[in-house]
């Protein structure tokens, strides 16, 4: 498979992952204005069941999400043949870290093991390093795609692994920060470079 191919396929992957985690999201909320009639609700057994109820929905769409982020990430680093095994590999281990554990344990692997080899992209892309792989040309390009997959990263180990840390909530707008500044450096690259001066 040709890395245009395996990029074009990893989109339309991503794409529908993520429209179906907007789907659950959304039924989620008109769920819950349903239900927050009852403005006592919270406090009841009902308000346990449904947080666990939208834990098991979305949580499949994480894991998909997850593997499709295990196979972009380490793109930008790997060949296509060593890529496909070391997400073979790190798909494994979190299989059966997930039996033999918990779902928290097998999905905050491979989210820490993602967040390193992020950070480490965005570090050569900022030094400008030669032997990481993108599909766009442009150093500000690159930058935004670094730290929207980051940011990805971020929110997904904050909200799997973090959320009863005290720097839940920081931890979350981080991610935001990163989503954010990350979606207007990747569609407006050539505004941004003009504005700092910088040659893409």
């Amino acid at each position: 498979m040709k890395f245009k191919n395996y990029d074009y396929y990893l989109i339309i992957l991503t794409t529908l992952i993520l429209f179906m985690i907007g789907a659950v999201s959304l039924y989620g909320i008109t769920y819950y204005n349903y239900l927050a009639v009852d403005s006592g609700w919270t406090k009841t057994a009902q308000y346990s069941q449904y947080i666990d109820g939208m834990d098991s929905y979305l949580y499949p769409f994480l894991v998909l999400l997850l593997i499709s982020l295990g196979l972009c990430i380490p793109k930008r680093l790997f060949e296509q043949d060593v890529l496909l095994k070391f997400s073979a590999i790190i798909l494994g281990i979190t299989v059966i870290l997930t039996i033999f554990s918990t779902i928290e344990t097998g999905l905050g692997f491979i989210l820490i093991l993602m967040t390193v080899v992020q950070s480490v992209v965005l570090i050569m892309t900022i030094r400008k390093s030669k032997s990481i792989r993108f599909e766009k040309e442009g150093f500000i390009a690159r930058m935004g795609s670094s730290l929207l997959h980051l940011g990805l990263v971020v929110i997904m180990l904050n909200f799997v692994g973090l959320r009863d840390s005290p720097y839940h909530l920081l931890i979350f707008w981080f991610g935001v920060i990163f989503i954010t500044l990350g979606n207007v450096l990747s569609f407006y690259p050539e505004k941004i470079a003009s504005l700092i001066f910088i040659s893409e």
